[in-house]
């Protein structure tokens, strides 16, 4: 079950396989009536992450106006010279300070609309945070009649150069726990699905890291229950290039067997002051993919550097 909002100028068919294995959707193509002032680069993603936005509009975590900084992620991707062919928020969209609710995400759709307006795609996953239920009320515009994952959302999106997998690791859907989960089922979904489309470089994108030990490149933990499994996955099929999660509020990339895990920073707020606050400027190359930090406060250090990952082999 894919989750996204498209422009109704930009919507295309989803299309499924005879069995229901596999949802993908191809990131737009066509030109629009804004086409003419806005051009589009097929290559250009943006990746934002843990938006935790609230139903009222004031309302603040840990000093932090959650909508305000959204905003003004907001007006500088639209300013941006060229536009993005799709916009990929990485869960924990709403917070679970409110706790999560239906005003909540419709809110949330309210400060993305901009983004809309300009024919931007705009894909989600779930968070520790997110309630489905609710998502799904406020925001979702298009839903296969069958999903291929009962109860979870996971999607595939076609680009020219590579292939996203949409992964949905929300593990508790009554209140929010911080690990994530992503089921046994989800993850043969995944098997099939990314060998159905080996023939370009695939990146799998989730909220929740993979718990690895120190000599894989990570300390973390409160990520997924089943990160050992999904990481099998990744590591046996040489077309998996790369791993992108949110969860950790931190900026962050390294490599396990040449495959490229990439730390989504937040747009909201940070669990250490030395993290960056905004979002990604993302490129596809013919071999790799470059990514930009756009941190909102101008004078960070990492700010503007550019990061380039070259596939493995």
């Amino acid at each position: 079950m894919p989750i996204h909002i498209i422009p109704i100028t930009r919507r295309r068919f989803l299309r499924v396989s005879a069995s229901g294995a596999v949802v993908a959707i191809t990131a737009p193509a066509v030109r629009s009536a804004s086409d003419e002032e806005f051009s589009v680069d097929p290559h250009r993603f943006v990746f934002l992450s843990d938006t935790h936005i609230m139903a009222d509009p004031t309302a603040e975590a840990r000093g932090i106006n959650m909508a305000s900084h959204l905003r003004k992620v907001v007006s500088e991707i639209v300013v941006q010279a060229s536009r993005a062919a799709g916009v990929i928020i990485n869960g924990d969209l709403a917070t679970d300070g409110s706790p999560p609710t239906l005003g909540a995400y419709r809110y949330l759709g309210q400060i993305l609309d901009p983004l809309s307006k300009q024919g931007m795609p705009i894909h989600f996953t779930m968070g520790n945070c997110d309630r489905r239920v609710l998502f799904k009320e406020a925001l979702t515009e298009m839903l296969p009649d069958t999903p291929p994952i009962a109860g979870r959302f996971v999607n595939i999106i076609e680009t020219e150069r590579a292939n996203f997998f949409i992964l949905d690791s929300l593990l508790n859907t009554e209140k929010t726990v911080t690990e994530g989960s992503l089921g046994m089922k989800q993850i043969e979904w995944l098997q099939r699905a990314i060998d159905q489309h080996s023939n370009k470089p695939g990146i799998v994108i989730c909220h929740h890291n993979i718990n690895l030990p120190t000599n894989l490149g990570g300390t973390q933990v409160s990520g997924l229950r089943d990160g050992a499994a999904l990481l099998d996955v990744l590591r046996s099929r040489n077309c998996v290039k790369a791993f992108v999660f949110g969860h950790t509020h931190e900026w962050r990339n390294w490599e396990v067997d040449g495959i490229h895990f990439i730390n989504l920073p937040t747009t909201a707020y940070i669990f250490s002051p030395d993290e960056p606050c905004g979002w990604v400027n993302v490129r596809l190359e013919k071999q790799g993919m470059s990514l930009m930090l756009k941190s909102l406060d101008k004078a960070h250090p990492k700010h503007g550097k550019n990061l380039t990952l070259f596939w493995r082999k």
